[in-house]
């Protein structure tokens, strides 16, 4: 590439809150958009509040704004109401994720956007989505992974269903908002069509990725059955493809293996087979043991070993940036990898309102 980042020109508004559209927005600054975020007064983003800081600023935070800019407005004033349709006015892509209904009671839903900004791609995440009876619902990204139906996959049989262990649902719908919007600016910039609202529920990414539930309950007769979350195949498929083995090494650390990996000199037990070849090992020995019988396994890691590896390093999944306040802090890189220059931008906005100029004629 000639150093541009893909989106670069692009300009979006995000007026959303934790998690799913500050998500998609962050997806959108790291590919070069312009993202104007649109905070509230009196402390901004819950975000900004949310896990372990560093001299008063939430490193969560830190990942969630980088490369965005910081206004804060408050609807109820008329005049701040009327910066947030200026900022429209002058943008290609909205981002909100308030419960329906709520910026139609302030004369900012689409319907009236439309008319300042027709060519305006609208992106609006809410728990149970625009229109059907629940609508108007409080969205939860634990709520909507259950009403997803992964969470009745995941987890041994009789025993309690089981979240995974970081905002799935919410991180589910950013990018799946962020490939909504992708394909409404093909839309609009190369057939012409003019712009569009996507209308996305929280649970709605995860339930399509699952997809696979549905015709197996039909053909089963019964919904398919959790058996165990090292199971990928737990949803009523018969047969031993794609297994997987987690071993405890002699250091305390899990390595995973692809049982399908190992060859006839496994026998009819191949795990039994796999704990003997690692017996004693810790988990490098074990992994370069494991690599001479072409048997494929890998570290279970941790945000720890991420960042120690110079694999991540190297592919650029583990960066550093350099955050004010803060100093230097360990993120994860963009995805996908194709622009890999200028570098990431470091973290921005560590206070609310910090590019206010934007709203009052200077920016």
């Amino acid at each position: 590439m000639n150093g541009r980042r893909p989106l670069e020109g692009l300009r979006v508004v995000e007026a959303g809150i934790a998690l799913a559209g500050p998500f998609a927005g962050s997806l959108l600054a790291e590919l070069g958009a312009e993202v104007i975020k649109v905070e509230r007064p009196g402390g901004g983003d819950p975000m900004r509040l949310m896990g372990p800081r560093v001299n008063d600023v939430a490193l969560w935070w830190g990942v969630a704004a980088r490369a965005k800019r910081s206004v804060e407005l408050d609807f109820k004033k008329p005049e701040e109401k009327a910066a947030f349709v200026e900022l429209v006015r002058n943008a290609d892509v909205l981002v909100e994720n308030y419960r329906p209904g709520v910026l139609d009671r302030l004369g900012l839903g689409w319907d009236e956007l439309r008319k300042v900004n027709p060519r305006l791609v609208m992106l609006s995440i809410s728990g149970f989505g625009q229109t059907g009876p629940d609508s108007g619902r409080p969205g939860f990204g634990k709520i909507a992974e259950a009403l997803s139906g992964i969470v009745s996959l995941t987890g041994k049989p009789g025993e309690v269903p089981i979240h995974i262990g970081f905002s799935l649902a919410d991180t589910s719908a950013g990018l799946m908002g962020f490939f909504g919007i992708a394909l409404a600016l093909f839309r609009r910039d190369v057939v012409g069509a003019g712009g569009a609202h996507i209308d996305l529920a929280l649970f709605e990414p995860l339930f399509r990725m699952a997809e696979c539930q549905l015709a197996l309950a039909e053909r089963l007769g019964r919904a398919p059955e959790r058996e165990g979350s090292n199971n990928p195949y737990g949803w009523g498929a018969s047969g031993g493809v794609g297994r997987q083995l987690p071993l405890a090494c002699a250091d305390g650390r899990w390595i995973m293996i692809a049982l399908d990996s190992i060859g006839a000199e496994g026998g009819a037990a191949p795990e039994q087979w796999a704990v003997q070849q690692i017996e004693g090992l810790g988990s490098r020995a074990a992994l370069d043991r494991l690599a001479e019988l072409g048997v494929e396994a890998v570290l279970v890691h941790d945000g720890a070993t991420l960042s120690e590896t110079e694999y991540f390093r190297t592919r650029g999944d583990v960066v550093t940036a350099t955050a004010p306040h803060v100093g230097q802090v360990i993120v994860p890189g963009e995805v996908p990898k194709a622009y890999r220059e200028p570098p990431l931008p470091a973290f921005r906005n560590v206070r609310p309102g910090e590019d206010q100029a934007l709203v009052r004629g200077r920016g």
